[in-house]
């Protein structure tokens, strides 16, 4: 399986919030992330940085210096790769990964009657990302889930015993994801969060700002947590192994709505929009 991911300064990092070591660590992170929501093995890791004249050696330095600490992370070798001038930092990752021979898990794969569940809790990056932009140093470890997500290899096993045939990662926020399992399943999602866990340190964060924690759960990206679709009894046995993961909704015959019982003014992230 071969996947791939970018990320542009400005748009997806800045120096002036994370160090290059962690631009380099979460690039990796994100990249392979794919690969664990496809039950993948990661072994080679490619990657095409453009680098403007203004960027001193050291910055670039301790960049791959981050990118081989998250290789050595997740057992991944750096296979190759390419750097050139560019009026924008930029990191291209193209990564490979060897599949199981007996499941490959796709968004496809949802059924009415099963749940639909993540392996930990969500809104964390959303709030972290928050608390950078209101230059907030009461959050450190939401901001740390920002800057450092983990690709969820140890979940995707747990998945892969179980035989679950729907998987995805969550990078656009569980609203918006969710939105493509029932897309590509052609049914409708409809959202319970009653029984989910959800971190206190989320929920002190949005009661200091007066937020709304499901907002963040729902509307939040880059939590990169494993979301799923399997049935009641199968998650019963997933959950003696990983304590985290919690029920988010149900899968339902198609209605007219791909998603159900969602709160006014939640918006996930969506690809191409300005």
């Amino acid at each position: 399986m071969v996947t791939t991911d970018t990320h542009k300064e400005g748009i997806h990092f800045r120096l002036d919030w994370q160090t290059p070591q962690e631009v380099g660590r979460k690039a990796v992170a994100v990249t392979l992330s794919d690969l664990a929501a496809s039950y993948a093995t990661p072994f080679a890791l490619f990657v095409n940085v453009a680098i403007p004249s203004h960027v001193p050696d050291r910055t670039i330095e301790a960049l791959y210096q981050g990118i081989q600490a998250a290789l050595t992370e997740y057992r991944c070798a750096l296979g190759g790769g390419n750097i050139s001038r560019g009026g924008q930092l930029s990191l291209d990752l193209f990564a490979v990964g060897e599949g199981r021979g007996d499941i490959f898990p796709t968004r496809s794969a949802a059924c009415p009657g099963f749940g639909l569940y993540v392996t930990g809790p969500l809104g964390l990056a959303r709030a972290g990302l928050d608390a950078l932009t209101r230059n907030d140093p009461g959050a450190p470890d939401l901001i740390a889930r920002f800057k450092l997500p983990r690709a969820r290899f140890d979940a995707a096993d747990v998945l892969a015993e179980r035989g679950v045939p729907c998987v995805m990662d969550i990078s656009d926020g569980l609203a918006g994801d969710a939105g493509h399992i029932a897309a590509a399943s052609r049914l409708s999602i409809e959202f319970d969060l009653t029984a989910l866990k959800k971190d206190p340190a989320l929920i002190a964060y949005c009661t200091r700002h007066h937020l709304r924690p499901e907002e963040m759960i729902l509307a939040g990206g880059e939590d990169y947590e494993l979301l799923f679709g399997c049935l009641p009894e199968t998650f019963d046995r997933i959950r003696r192994s990983l304590p985290d993961a919690s029920p988010v909704g149900r899968c339902l015959p198609f209605n007219g709505k791909p998603l159900l019982n969602l709160p006014p003014g939640i918006v996930s992230f969506q690809h191409g929009s300005r």
